[in-house]
């Protein structure tokens, strides 16, 4: 008889224990940008969503430490030079019951080390007629998100041509589109901006 108490003692504590632990609210991680890799020096911010209940305090961990990383109010966190490879996770906690939040999912971004470089390239081998068009190429084989840049040495960096494909057209070549040019692609906010390409050569011709 005493054996059949403490089994139900034991089953009804499990109960209590395992419907406290579904109570608690799920938290849920995601990190933006979703490209992959990052590169040393961009931006990249976590958000750590709580769906029920409010006046959280968000705690943000990485790695298999149990000890927070950062502590904020608001459920983003910006790491604004990624330089490793860990992974994060959230949870929160209030004032109220529940007191806590599930531990969230982990989320993890791949890091290179080395800032891309691209190969600029023309649809032209030889020298452009005058008046025909001309297509320059930003080639960079890295993950998306960019928008690229476009100068030439008669143009101060500050007033480069931004364009949101990787390619720019001059519609029409004149002589004074002759010269060098160069290319760089950005993305993120604040931007985070590529080496400018090797300078290329347009030549411009009239026969």
């Amino acid at each position: 008889m005493e054996f059949r108490s403490l089994s139900v003692i034991l089953l009804l504590v499990s109960l209590v224990r395992a419907g406290h632990t579904q109570a608690l609210p799920r938290a849920t991680l995601t990190v933006e940008p979703k490209w992959s890799p990052v590169f040393i020096g961009e931006s990249v911010t976590l958000k750590c969503e709580i769906q029920s209940y409010r006046n959280w305090r968000y705690q943000w961990y990485k790695g298999s430490s149990r000890t927070a990383v950062s502590q904020s109010q608001t459920n983003t966190l910006t790491i604004r030079s990624a330089a490793d490879q860990y992974q994060y996770w959230c949870r929160g906690e209030r004032d109220n019951r529940p007191s806590s939040s599930q531990h969230s999912n982990r989320v993890g971004f791949s890091v290179e080390a080395e800032k891309p470089k691209p190969e600029l390239t023309s649809s032209h081998k030889g020298a452009a007629l005058i008046g025909n068009p001309v297509v320059l190429y930003c080639k960079l084989d890295q993950s998306a998100g960019w928008r690229f840049y476009w100068t030439k040495h008669t143009q101060s960096p500050e007033n480069e041509i931004k364009t949101e494909t990787h390619s720019y057209t001059i519609s029409s070549v004149s002589v004074s589109d002759g010269g060098q040019y160069w290319c760089r692609a950005g993305r993120g906010n604040p931007d985070y901006y590529t080496h400018y390409s090797d300078a290329l050569w347009i030549s411009i011709t009239g026969e």
